[in-house]
């Protein structure tokens, strides 16, 4: 029963992540690497 909840939390949680992506706009951003890369990797880090 444990591996049939966790399969359903796993895909609640994709879901739930490919919902909330969104496009963020890197025209001012300092960037590595080509435009055209298979994978973007954003840190974003609040020191408050």
């Amino acid at each position: 029963m444990h591996g049939k909840k966790f399969c359903l939390v796993l895909l609640i949680l994709l879901w739930a992540t490919a919902a909330a992506a969104v496009d963020i706009p890197l025209d001012r951003a300092p960037v590595r690497g080509p435009a055209d890369a298979p994978v973007t990797i954003i840190e974003f880090l609040d020191f408050q």
